[in-house]
């Protein structure tokens, strides 16, 4: 049916076609606005009384404020610090109680400065969280932000500021800059900027000199501190790294500050210990640190064995080292070691006290020669296993990283036989040793031979070819003298005689589990390995001695018939199936220098004259 314009006027008579008047046409969108305007205020009442009705809305406020700082703290540690507040848009009840709950809003946001200065404003007087990294990124209105929160010192709780040493100073530079609630304290430099590197910032006397009651964690990075300050007592963590040499502490300075941390849990060194001494200590000054849980230190030899002859700690703490040789200590790592074998001083007498143990008991051990110069021991007490350990899930409870100058007379396979005769490694269970040549046979067994609980071992490298020769020694029948090999420190039993009826037949009696990687089965002409590999399997199950499951990673010149006879012989073989190091029959390339001197390349001569090694530019061209 056709619209005409009469059918339209009768469906719409308010509509007038003649031009209407603007005031009366303003007047009538005001009405029908504000007509609008009630019936959403209609609707949203309606909406809010359904949300009452919902389980949820009859949580107390003070629950559901509880549940919404969760909420924040979880997003503090995101990528997204805001995103809680996603809580606030759900209800006008959420809101309400979101607005209302100024502790939601005391861990500022700087990288949104707008948010920050509100979240400030909203924080009341709620305790704060200042969190700050200016190192990459610095805008004039996040410095105002962070400057803008940081008069609000009585506040803040928590502070951590990672900056330039000239930005930290423009921000503290406060006539008297104190936190009086601080519970927290972490002021780091980086070591390089874009601008070079920087020397770090030093706090200045006139700040941070008043009473800290609730400090109970402080960390430097490149921040000098005075060791008679304030700051350094009554702490629970401290982590001081990279001072400057003028700032490091005397020792009497630095052993003053520990004595005024009797509950620290975490200690954490790197390069800020006192000057290497030239004298020996004039006192036995020993502070006990009885409730360290964590002890990590970097630095020298000496004077990581100064510190460490200072100092007594509980067997159960986790000992991380990273020392330096130098050209007078060379290879010599028993000076840091005795916080090892003795964490609790050489006087400490298990009957002083019933319960602590002397020392650690080290079930898992794992050895890596890294570089030339460089070896890393690892250790844990629990009874995971090697490849639990060498996936690094569990943090051991012994880290040593060791670093030594290089000569003739220091060679790794004596500091190795050195550092484990200083653990306490009686009750051994997995051992793994990594790259870690010129042990001899003697040593295996010396060591590790006679461990009662020893069932597996991993071996890399070519030391798992002394490793078998060791595994196939005959114990000499008079060894009845007391059984104290450097492998059994720990075991309590002075003047125990075995009888050689209690001597086992072989070394290493309880070994189950043998896994070599990256070992090579070429043959050579005085001993061929896989022979002496097949040997000792044999030996070993003819003494009741047998090993139950062999592992093969990474090895070479080994293939599917040498694994077939190695099944006779074990009854679990575990191979990867790498078959390498072999040169293939149709392959003639040979590479190499020839009788003549010509490199040999593809299997052809080529001499001097024949290379063009003129790469010069040839303006003729």
């Amino acid at each position: 049916m056709a619209v005409t314009f009469k059918t339209l006027n009768e469906s719409y008579p308010f509509i007038d076609s003649s031009t209407p008047n603007d005031v009366i046409a303003d007047k009538d969108r005001r009405l029908i606005d504000q007509e609008m305007q009630r019936l959403e205020d209609s609707i949203r009442a309606l909406k809010s009384r359904r949300n009452i009705l919902a389980p949820i809305s009859h949580l107390p406020i003070e629950i559901l404020a509880k549940v919404f700082a969760f909420c924040a703290s979880d997003s503090a540690e995101g990528t997204n610090p805001l995103e809680w507040i996603r809580v606030s848009h759900v209800s006008r009840y959420w809101r309400a109680v979101a607005l209302d709950s100024p502790s939601l809003w005391g861990n500022l946001v700087f990288t949104r400065p707008r948010w920050s200065e509100e979240m400030l404003k909203r924080s009341k007087m709620a305790s704060l969280a200042v969190k700050a990294d200016l190192s990459c990124i610095i805008t004039p209105r996040i410095f105002e932000a962070v400057r803008l929160a940081l008069l609000h010192g009585p506040r803040i709780h928590h502070l951590q500021l990672r900056a330039g040493s000239a930005t930290i100073e423009r921000l503290l530079a406060t006539e008297s800059f104190e936190l009086p609630m601080i519970r927290s304290l972490s002021l780091a430099v980086p070591r390089a900027t874009r601008f070079g590197t920087d020397e770090g910032f030093t706090i200045p006397e006139a700040i941070l000199s008043g009473e800290t009651p609730y400090l109970t964690r402080l960390e430097l990075h490149k921040v000098n501190i005075a060791w008679d300050s304030k700051l350094l007592s009554g702490l629970t963590h401290l982590t001081i790294h990279d001072i400057a040499p003028s700032s490091r502490p005397s020792t009497d300075q630095l052993m003053d500050a520990l004595e005024r941390m009797p509950r620290l849990e975490i200690l954490d060194i790197q390069d800020a210990l006192p000057p290497s001494p030239t004298t020996p200590p004039s006192s036995g000054r020993i502070i006990d640190l009885a409730e360290l849980t964590r002890l990590t230190i970097t630095s020298t030899v000496p004077e990581c064995a100064s510190l460490i002859g200072r100092i007594t700690i509980p067997a159960s703490a986790r000992v991380h080292l990273s020392c330096s040789g130098t050209e007078a200590t060379g290879g010599d790592f028993s000076g840091v070691m005795k916080i090892i074998s003795h964490p609790m001083g050489f006087g400490y007498r298990q009957e002083a006290k019933d319960g602590l143990p002397e020392r650690k008991i080290v079930r898992v051990l794992h050895v890596h020669h890294e570089a030339p110069s460089s070896l890393v021991v690892q250790g844990w007490t629990n009874g995971l296993s090697v490849q639990e350990a060498h996936t690094h899930l569990n943090d051991p409870d012994i880290q040593l990283h060791l670093s030594w100058h290089y000569s003739t007379q220091t060679t790794v396979d004596n500091i190795t036989a050195s550092l484990c005769r200083s653990i306490p490694i009686a009750h051994l269970r997995s051992l793994r040793m990594a790259y870690v040549d010129g042990i001899t046979p003697k040593a295996w067994t010396g060591i590790f031979g006679f461990l009662p609980k020893l069932h597996t071992v991993h071996i890399a490298g070519d030391s798992a070819h002394t490793l078998i020769s060791a595994l196939r020694e005959d114990v000499p029948i008079e060894l009845t003298s007391p059984v104290t090999p450097g492998g059994m420190l720990g075991i309590k039993r002075p003047g125990l005689r075995r009888r050689r009826s209690a001597i086992p037949s072989v070394y290493f009696p309880h070994l189950t589990t043998l896994t070599m990687e990256d070992v090579s089965f070429e043959e050579h002409a005085d001993t061929p390995p896989f022979e002496n590999l097949q040997t000792c399997l044999m030996e070993r199950s003819e003494r009741k001695s047998e090993i139950q499951e062999l592992r093969l990673r990474e090895c070479s010149h080994l293939y599917e018939e040498k694994i077939d006879e190695l099944k006779e012989l074990v009854p679990t073989v575990d191979w990867d199936g790498v078959e390498q190091g072999f040169l293939d029959d149709d392959d003639d390339s040979v590479y190499g220098y020839d009788e003549m001197g010509g490199y040999m390349f593809g299997g052809y001569n080529v001499y001097e004259e024949d290379l063009d090694l003129d790469f010069g530019f040839n303006p003729g061209f």
